[in-house]
Formats: structure tokens, C-alpha cells, sequence
């Protein structure tokens, strides 16, 4: 009999689970809880055999952060939540972006607009002008914070850019190349030989 219990509480509490999915999920894959504000939570979504999706949520282990650009829990990932950026349905760029990959999806759920970060496909770039991704926009960098940023117009992955912060809270901008045999990691941030880069 307890054995039967255990099994009807577990079935309630997954149903409770699935019911408070915090994206509405519209394809497979792992998307960030756009009310979280420390990166940290995300959605898993699968598609059922009768076409619907069902969504299930996830915190990442106490050491990561979600990282919405590559769909993973990472120890590498800065948080740089801010506040909505949706006042209006579309799509605007991401503002915590460094390369054009993502983008910001807005939609007016009963009268609440829902900010979902999107990322665009590989070898393609959002363009705010026309608010689709493509392969031949030129996506221009700019420091936001401190570190070192892939230089987004760079198909061969040989430059970075290095972010550093004044002590009056200004940013300065510097570009760098990589060693002829190396390139620069988007993942480690640091120039490598173990990195393949996608666009050479």
C-alpha cells in the first residue's frame, strides 16, 4: 500500500512540476527563465507524440550559471541580467550580448509582456535594423563589462577584444590577435589551439 503512495505522490508532485513551467514551451531544447534574475534557471522542453510540448524545470548546480547563447549550465558565464527590455511585442537586440548571437524575443501574454533571450543560428548575426538573424550582417562590438570578448566580425576567430574597467566606472576597449597558431575561445576566453573555430 505505501508502495502505491509513494508512487501517486511522485506522479502529482511531476504533474505540479510540468504545470508551473516558467517558458511556454514552442520547440525541444533549454531555454532561461526570463524572471530570474540570477541565471540560474531554465526550462528543458520536449515535444510529445501528439505535437505538444511539455516543459520541465531546472536549476543549474550551485558553481554555474544557465548561459541562454549555448543553451548549458556553464562556470564560465557572467550574469548580466537587467531589466525588461520589452515594452512592445518583437524582437530587439539582447543587451547583455557582446556578439550579436542573441537576441531578445518579446510577446504580450494577457496583458504581461514575457522576454524570452533567443539565440540565432550558427555562422549568422541579429540585426537590430531588420530584427532577423543573417549571415552577412557585421555585427560591431562594445565593452559593457570587464574581460575578454570574441570579436564578432572576425570569421577566423584570431582577434579578442580585452575589456577593462576604470576606477571611475568607465570601460576601455582594446583589440588583440592571437598567436599565428592559435585562436580565440568564446568558451574560455583565452587563445588556444584546442578551439575550432565554426565560420573558418
Amino acid at each position: 500500500m505505501d508502495g502505491k503512495w509513494s508512487i501517486a505522490v511522485f506522479l502529482i508532485l511531476c504533474f505540479a512540476w510540468q504545470v508551473k513551467s516558467a517558458v511556454t514551451c514552442a520547440a525541444n531544447g533549454r531555454y532561461p527563465d526570463p524572471a530570474d534574475t540570477s541565471c540560474k534557471n531554465y526550462t528543458l522542453c520536449v515535444a510529445r507524440s501528439n505535437g505538444s510540448f511539455i516543459g520541465y524545470n531546472y536549476i543549474c548546480p550551485s558553481t554555474s550559471l544557465f548561459n541562454p547563447a549555448i543553451a548549458q549550465c556553464t562556470t564560465n558565464y557572467v550574469c548580466n541580467v537587467t531589466t525588461s527590455v520589452c515594452t512592445t511585442e518583437g524582437f530587439f537586440a539582447d543587451p547583455n550580448g557582446t556578439n550579436c548571437s542573441t537576441f531578445i524575443s518579446c510577446v504580450n501574454v494577457s496583458g504581461t509582456f514575457v522576454q524570452t533571450a533567443m539565440s540565432c543560428p550558427s555562422n549568422t548575426f541579429y540585426n537590430p535594423v531588420t530584427t532577423l538573424c543573417e549571415t552577412n550582417y557585421v555585427c560591431t562590438f562594445t565593452c559593457n563589462a570587464a574581460g575578454r570578448y570574441a570579436n564578432p566580425a572576425d570569421r577566423t576567430c584570431q582577434s579578442y577584444f580585452l575589456c577593462v574597467a576604470a576606477n571611475n566606472g568607465t570601460i576601455s576597449q582594446y583589440q588583440y590577435n592571437c598567436p599565428t597558431v592559435s585562436v580565440f575561445s568564446p568558451v574560455t576566453r583565452v587563445c588556444t589551439t584546442s578551439y575550432t573555430c565554426p565560420t573558418s
